[in-house]
């Protein structure tokens, strides 16, 4: 069973984590900050560690001490999720953001996309990051665009722009399907395996 660190000093919410991952991860809680460092630094294996903000003390420092360990996924959690702040601390092993009561189906599905090695971050911080950068897309593309074709290049922007799967179907005209496979060799072509780290090949 895999291993995970649930680190918060919430109650409820160590109470939530524990109740949806039950049965599926082998997990540790922890509420100190230098022991989670101290462990980190003796266990060299990838590990995944769920991180309320909230409990932290500083939260930047605390991500700054823990970019030096790149086998631990990041993943950070807050109760109140806010786009602009979260978007200040993505980057070096942050590997999502998300609400702290996520529900159990999405939590696992957000821990299978990690595993994955994709990055998994709220909706509204999703939309954020690319329309963000759009602007910049319009002006100026990505080397990786020279080798789309005309129709991927439609879609590669329209993702950009944040549109859906569904709303690129209406778009296109096309059976979801398709579009799918389009999007796959769009994300092969561009070296990325999901929709965020599209969007930010236009910064």
């Amino acid at each position: 069973m895999k291993k995970i660190i649930l680190f918060t000093k919430m109650t409820s919410i160590q109470k939530h984590w524990e109740k949806a991952l039950s049965g599926k991860y082998n997990r540790v809680h922890m509420d100190d900050e230098k022991r989670l460092i101290g462990i980190l630094k003796i266990d060299t294996l990838p590990i995944t560690i769920m991180l309320d903000e909230l409990s932290l003390s500083d939260v930047q420092e605390t991500l700054k001490e823990l970019n030096q360990f790149p086998h631990a996924n990041i993943l950070l959690f807050n109760s109140l999720p806010e786009v602009h702040h979260a978007s200040t601390l993505l980057g070096g092993n942050i590997k999502g953001y998300e609400n702290s009561f996520l529900d159990k189906i999405n939590l696992l599905k957000m821990l299978i996309s990690i595993e994955s090695g994709k990055n998994w971050l709220f909706a509204d911080l999703t939309n954020y990051i690319i329309n963000k950068y759009i602007e910049e897309a319009k002006v100026k593309e990505p080397d990786f665009i020279k080798t789309l074709t005309p129709r991927e290049k439609e879609i590669a922007l329209m993702i950009a722009d944040g549109l859906s799967n569904k709303e690129i179907v209406n778009a296109e005209k096309c059976a979801l399907s398709t579009v799918k496979r389009h999007i796959s060799k769009i994300f092969e072509k561009a070296g990325v395996t999901d929709r965020v780290s599209l969007a930010l090949k236009f910064k």
